[in-house]
């Protein structure tokens, strides 16, 4: 039974406003698009092994994805987690194309692409920290202690996988998705023994999802880019021009004629993911291109956002939202 479903990351959702909200000329360009590139093929190889994990048996296992948990002194994130009265599964899921080369004499995951070679933190060496970091996080709860087992799942189907050395450990560990469930199955027969009850699991699962703190990085500060960089405007959907004109209550576009009532709700989710999750109506105007304090008012009023302050100094509160 899934017990929390995929969460696209904030950072890919920021990622991905900025690069709209960039001109392709800007000199950050390149480097924004290249790790929304990476952080994109990360979360949909994430999303990959759905249909794999739909062949456990659903009474017995509960399933978390993208959880960031706090071990008392450092955050850490995992995959996916599935959760039995017997033990406990951490995956890590790992959507990477070309040959995969594990070597575990220095502790690295080389990837050869083109004849390039590339380095990679050793992933073997990820889940064994974060297998240590759930047990402590474990450790604060009244539960009776259970195994946890760790899995590296390859999602990408054309990756070639090779090992320098110890490759029955590695291959222990390291498996294609497709492998998963009979995976599972081998995992279950080591665990025969009850260690929660169903109850306990399910409570688990809640405190896990209650205790989920994701990641919120301030992005321009990231990639060192000011606001005044930002292009301003509502976005069209149709054909991505910028901006749209607001024209008898609704949104117009100039380039291929595409008309909307709510275009603005993409614009102010843009707005909270890169600048703040408050808004003036002047602010409000600045950044929707909008020349009626009225207009922005009504539009302001019809999205039902809490506020704080009145008259001029009334700043709404925005929430983030997968658009």
């Amino acid at each position: 039974m899934i017990g929390k479903l995929h969460d696209a990351p904030l950072n890919l959702l920021k990622m991905d406003a900025l690069l709209r909200r960039l001109p392709p000329y800007h000199n950050r360009y390149e480097e924004v698009k290249e790790q929304l590139k990476m952080y994109s093929a990360g979360f949909y190889g994430e999303k990959s092994i759905d249909f794999p994990l739909s062949f456990l048996e659903e009474k017995r296992f509960m399933i978390y994805h993208d959880l960031r948990l706090y071990d008392g002194t450092h955050h850490f994130q995992i995959d996916t987690l599935v959760i039995s009265q017997h033990y406990i599964l951490i995956i890590e899921v790992k959507n990477i194309s070309g040959t995969l080369m594990f070597d575990p004499i220095f502790n690295q995951m080389i990837r050869i692409s083109n004849t390039k070679e590339e380095a990679f933190p050793d992933p073997l060496i990820q889940v064994e920290r974060q297998r240590y970091q759930l047990q402590l996080f474990l450790s604060k709860l009244k539960l009776p202690k259970i195994p946890i087992e760790t899995l590296i799942v390859i999602s990408n189907r054309s990756t070639v996988l090779k090992a320098t050395h110890e490759i029955d450990a590695i291959t222990s560990k390291v498996i294609r998705s497709e492998y998963l469930p009979t995976k599972v199955r081998s995992i279950d027969k080591r665990y025969p023994i009850e260690i929660l009850t169903m109850k306990q699991v399910r409570k688990l699962g809640r405190f896990l999802v209650k205790q989920h703190d994701p990641l919120d990085r301030d992005i321009l500060k990231q990639f060192s880019i000011p606001v005044a960089d930002l292009l301003v405007g509502v976005q069209c959907s149709s054909c991505a021009r910028l901006p749209m004109l607001r024209v008898h209550g609704k949104w117009f576009c100039e380039s291929c004629s595409f008309a909307s009532k709510n275009a603005h709700l993409k614009a102010i989710n843009d707005y909270a993911l890169l600048i703040s999750k408050e808004i003036t109506n002047q602010e409000f105007r600045g950044f929707l291109e909008l020349s009626s304090e009225d207009a922005a008012t009504r539009l302001l009023k019809s999205m039902n956002l809490e506020f704080s302050g009145a008259n001029k100094g009334r700043r709404y509160l925005l929430d983030i939202h997968q658009i």
